[in-house]
């Protein structure tokens, strides 16, 4: 395995894989983004390309391209290490299957599915049905079947089941799989997907992760049915289409968002590529935050329908919260039902469309008026309700206030009043979200590490003292090594050793630590990114930060000792009352201590 993670390391620049989820900006040697692994205003987040090594200076996240997959993705090793073999062509030696873990166990499964519902389109007797389906009815080419791998499951209860059992996969395994469904008490199952023409969905690397069925049977209550939630299927952050469509994505500069899998396919072989799939239901701020990794701007193309407006009004709301930029494609029953309606009649028109979309508010105002009567106030209470729900939900303050002034002058009302509209609806959502917020602090505070700012500001000094070893003397005289962190404390005395011994002689710090300190090696690589940023900084500028991260330093340690003591006087306060009268001469002295401990640190505190 070591050979083969070395040679994928070769063949991949960590640049270009982490661009793959968000842009990188280069700042000198180094590229620097806003972390993706917490919430951060100001870009703390490096990668360096010579190093190929990343590190965020907020929440201390760090490693090599497949400790940032693994944390990106939340994944496991072997799912990392295929993912990018995959990506940089390397064959990865053959495994003992029953050491693989369960993923990757469940991923190998829906491949085999997936074949072999391909196999029953193309080759059976039973798929012919569902290949006149989709060349006749649907007109798609075999290209495009080909390309999607569109299969058929066979109208069946166990033939599924029988193939992948003879593909020596356990029952275990198969009921995690989502392809079965368990009887009712009993040990058994029977297959999910009977008589269905099968579109396999692929997660953002090209895994099939499950599968959309659609029924061929006319009196089917279930017309689309999918794969539930399994250990390689997580419904709010797959989106259909996104694997084949990101490079247009990036290329076009926008997103077009559909309701289904076929407006997707139908699209592509229209030659528009930057088009993905919800699957019927409104857009997650899980898929939101994917697709804002390619682009900022959404064009929403969903059905003319009650459902499709619906969906359409709540994935929008969710996009405005996450500062996308949203455009609508309007489409009646007169063009089409649905995109894929569309591109059967006309390519030029869908293109059209695409071209023509409005923002989203426009679009809104435009749907909300239609009906309007502006001498009923019924008609009037209507809109402004419906239409202030959405304006709420905008992120822009100008935007908000833009619409705000559209809106009163089309109902020909008071701004003010509306504005008011606008107060009371915040103040009651307000309300619901203060319910739920202790419930979010204590997920985020198990998802994300805690930042601390002390080891960020002890790590640019750090980094500074490399750039330029002359400044350690200076920094010796000025800091106690308590003012660092622990986690900073064994590479400063190693820099102090390092300067004593070897830097006159011309040795490399680096060098140095990794021979005679490997273990801080992971640190070496954080600082030596952080180094090459510092000594861009003239003389005067570089001496000026040495100061202010000194005294940052310093002041934390103070006010960390000040508080310590305070609690110390309390607690021996409490400890006073309580006492008996021989032991309160001592609990005096005591707290008299403590107390002109407390003064003087006090002190130092107002002249730093």
């Amino acid at each position: 395995m070591f050979s083969s993670t070395e040679e994928i390391k070769s063949k991949l620049d960590i640049v270009d894989v982490i661009q793959e989820y968000f842009p990188l900006k280069q700042a000198g040697v180094n590229f620097k983004a806003r972390c993706p692994f917490h919430e951060e205003k100001t870009p703390s987040f490096m990668v360096n390309r010579e190093r190929q090594f990343f590190h965020c200076f907020g929440c201390q996240e760090s490693g090599d391209v497949f400790s940032f997959l693994q944390k990106m993705e939340n994944i496991e090793f072997p799912e990392a290490l295929k993912i990018l073999a995959n990506k940089a062509g390397v064959k990865l030696p053959e495994y003992n299957p029953q050491m693989a873990n369960l993923k990757t166990r469940i991923l190998e499964m829906q491949a085999a599915a997936a074949e072999w519902f391909r196999n029953q389109l193309l080759n059976s007797e039973a798929g012919y049905k569902a290949l006149s389906y989709l060349k006749d009815k649907r007109k798609l080419s075999a290209a495009t079947i080909e390309e999607w791998q569109l299969g058929y499951a066979l109208d069946s209860w166990d033939a599924l089941s029988k193939y992948l059992k003879g593909k020596n996969f356990t029952d275990q395994e198969i009921l995690q799989s989502g392809l079965v469904v368990p009887k009712e008490r009993s040990q058994d199952y029977y297959d999910r997907f009977r008589d269905r023409v099968m579109f396999p969905i692929e997660d953002y690397h090209g895994n099939i992760v499950g599968f959309t069925g659609r029924t061929l049977k006319e009196d089917e209550s279930a017309k689309y049915i999918n794969t539930p939630q399994t250990v390689v299927y997580n419904k709010s952050e797959v989106i259909f289409g996104l694997y084949k469509a990101k490079a247009a994505i990036k290329d076009e500069g926008k997103v077009v968002v559909v309701e289904g899998n076929m407006d997707v396919i139908a699209s592509f072989a229209a030659g528009v590529k930057n088009v993905v799939a919800v699957s019927g239901t409104a857009l997650t701020v899980e898929q939101i935050k994917i697709l804002k990794r390619l682009t900022d701007d959404f064009i929403f193309a969903f059905d003319a329908d009650q459902a499709g407006i619906r969906a359409a009004e709540r994935s929008i709301g969710l996009a405005w919260r996450q500062e996308a930029k949203v455009k609508v494609i309007a489409i009646n029953q007169s063009l089409g039902k649905d995109p894929d309606e569309i591109v059967k009649k006309d390519v030029a028109l869908w293109k059209k469309l695409i071209a023509a979309a409005l923002p989203a508010m426009d679009y809104f105002f435009e749907m909300k008026f239609q009906g309007y009567q502006p001498e009923e106030i019924e008609s009037k209470k209507q809109v402004a309700r419906d239409l202030l729900n959405l304006i709420i939900k905008l992120a822009s303050p100008i935007e908000c206030d833009y619409y705000l002034q559209k809106l009163a002058e089309k109902l020909e009302v008071r701004e003010e009043a509306l504005r008011e509209a606008v107060r009371k609806a915040r103040q009651q959502k307000k309300s619901k979200v203060a319910g739920q917020a202790g419930a979010q602090t204590q997920q985020a505070g198990r998802n994300v590490k805690s930042i601390d700012r002390k080891v960020a500001v002890a790590e640019r000094l750090l980094a500074g003292i490399m750039a330029h070893m002359d400044y350690l003397e200076y920094v010796g005289e000025n800091l106690v090594i308590e003012y660092l962190p622990m986690a900073c404390q064994e590479f400063y005395k190693m820099l102090a050793v390092y300067y004593t011994k070897e830097y006159k002689q011309g040795g490399k710090v680096e060098d140095y630590i990794k021979e005679n300190q490997p273990e801080l090696g992971n640190q070496l690589n954080c600082l030596m990114m952080l180094k090459e940023e510092l000594k861009q900084l003239s003389d005067n500028e570089f001496l000026a930060e040495i100061k202010r991260l000194i005294f940052e330093l310093k002041k934390d340690f103070i006010k960390s000792k000040l508080s310590g003591v305070a609690k110390e006087i309390s607690n021996n306060e409490d400890k006073l009352k309580k006492s008996k009268a021989e032991g309160k001469d001592e609990l005096k002295n005591k707290i008299d201590k403590l107390m002109q401990e407390s003064n003087e640190l006090s002190g130092q505190l107002k002249e730093n």
